[in-house]
């Protein structure tokens, strides 16, 4: 795979006309544009879907207050005769977030809430395992990703049922840390946001965020209700890869309703209208201010500092930390200071960023899943409107994204050496049936077609046998996860990962 790399960098290299032209910029001020930087824009982009075998790409770019370029590339459909274009409807999935801590700025500015007021003082049902952690959770907290509760994505995801029985399954997972000491990217909290800020206005959050927002941004093909876009409106289809590494249609995600943590769907052409009003002080293009200056700046503050693990460092070559602010990731890119936020569901994937300190900002919306074509687009654009000379961000990526594979095999076979040592006090009769836990209710080990599956909440997965009654998690949203089978005393059965918890055997 390096020397494939290195060929695909040579021919970048080659269509882009070679390293980067060098350019000049004071912070403030925006950097004047590289020369032919519309065709390298486009070289990079095809360069990239070629490399992850994404079918179709939708990019925007935002420059000194002006959108510069909104442009699709490649196709929607695997018959190559549906244009992916700067207006195909996608769902930018996570990216939803940015929207409720925007709109959750407003109702600061109005006084009608403040970041450190907790939770429960506009939720009086919300609960956490600790009562002590329910009452200091606050808006900042759920905003920054600082509230001390796992990621459990498995209580949300496919589960359906109302906002508000979404956040009440966060009652019976344990509170893993004070909030405010460690940041953990948790979803079900932002939904708490939208809950509060229906509390405090009385309207829908959906209504909120089309009349507060999308409506003064001229925003017109922008939903929070996936349910109100149009049946005529071209909308992306999701892609995945095969076991051949080809691109095929998959089955998209149910979206069942607005969600305040990753509902909204939008275009390439209105995300950049998005971006270009957070490179602003909080005023539309129009003159109108929608933030006050002080709260657009609270949001892209800095909050807490990510561990920058391996695997952030491996994604991000050009960076040298990583954290959160208030509904936007916070990293730099070669010292310069990037806010951004990407968003993944089944068969998509979107990014946006932008570079305050230089006026500049990007929208990457793909038709594919599990695809880093976001995050390496990102990095080689960001360089070219910066002035840094190339780097291979599609080789050093993928290379991360093997090694994290690597390391995941590795921590299966152990925890398979492992179950080896006990398997004398396991008996293979006991291993199937129910196995329940307060938060995620009933859980079911079973065999199918000779196939051993494990379903969780509302999601399956195949399981791969890599010791004596020791799994590895194949399906994508169990990420990796072992199952271990516990004999003794109420047999239960481990789930490591981020749902890292134990499941009794029911009676």
């Amino acid at each position: 795979m390096r020397l494939i790399a290195k060929l695909r960098w040579l021919v970048c290299l080659l269509l882009c006309g070679g390293m980067f032209s060098p350019v000049v910029a004071q912070e403030g001020v925006a950097p004047a544009l590289p020369d032919g930087w519309e065709l390298q824009v486009e070289n990079l982009t095809r360069l990239g879907m070629r490399f992850w075998r994404v079918p179709g790409c939708a990019v925007a770019v935002v420059h000194d207050g002006k959108v510069l370029m909104v442009r699709g590339f490649g196709t929607n459909s695997l018959n190559g005769k549906e244009a992916v274009t700067g207006d195909t409807v996608f769902p930018i999935a996570s990216c939803t977030k940015s929207f409720t801590v925007t709109r959750l700025a407003q109702l600061v500015d109005q006084g009608k809430v403040g970041w450190d007021d907790p939770i429960v003082k506009y939720l009086p049902w919300f609960r956490l395992a600790d009562a002590e952690a329910t009452g200091k959770v606050t808006l900042r907290h759920a905003a920054s990703h600082t509230g001390g509760v796992g990621s459990h994505d498995l209580l949300w995801y496919r589960w359906g049922g109302s906002l508000r029985e979404r956040v009440e399954r966060l009652a019976g997972v344990p509170v893993e840390t004070k909030p405010g000491e460690k940041f953990t990217y948790q979803t079900s909290l932002f939904t708490a946001l939208g809950l509060v800020e229906e509390a405090v206005d009385g309207r829908p959050w959906e209504e909120q965020i089309r009349v507060e927002l999308l409506e003064p941004l001229g925003m017109g093909n922008t939903w929070a209700d996936p349910g109100k876009i149009g049946a005529k409106l071209e909308r992306a289809q999701p892609h995945r890869l095969t076991a051949n590494d080809n691109p095929a249609l998959c089955e998209g995600y149910p979206f069942a309703g607005p969600d305040p943590a990753g509902s909204i769907h939008s275009t390439a052409r209105d995300m950049a209208k998005w971006v270009q009003f957070h490179l602003s002080d909080g005023t539309t293009s129009g003159g109108k201010r929608l933030v006050s200056a002080a709260q657009m700046d609270a949001m892209h503050t800095l909050q807490i500092a990510q561990t920058f693990s391996p695997t952030l460092r491996g994604l991000n070559p050009s960076a040298q930390g990583m954290g959160y602010g208030l509904g936007f990731t916070v990293y730099d890119q070669r010292g310069e200071k990037v806010l951004a936020h990407g968003g993944a569901v089944d068969g998509m994937r979107a990014q946006f960023s932008f570079v305050p300190g230089k006026k500049l900002g990007l929208v990457i919306l793909c038709n594919m899943g599990l695809t880093r074509l976001n995050l390496s687009l990102t990095h080689h654009l960001l360089d070219l409107f910066l002035g840094h000379k190339g780097r291979d961000y599609n080789g050093l990526v993928f290379k991360q994204q093997r090694k994290d594979v690597a390391e995941l095999l590795e921590r299966a076979r152990l925890a398979g050496e492992k179950a080896t040592a006990r398997a004398a006090a396991i008996d293979g009769g006991e291993l199937e049936g129910i196995y329940v836990h307060p938060a995620y209710g009933e859980a079911k080990l079973f065999m199918r077609d000779g196939v051993p599956m494990f379903k969780l909440g509302a999601t399956e997965t195949r399981l791969r046998l890599v010791g004596p009654a020791c799994w590895l998690a194949e399906a994508e949203p169990f990420g990796g996860a072992i199952i271990e089978y516990l004999p003794g005393g109420r047999a239960k059965l481990r789930v490591s990962g981020e749902v890292n918890l134990e499941l009794m055997r029911k009676p």
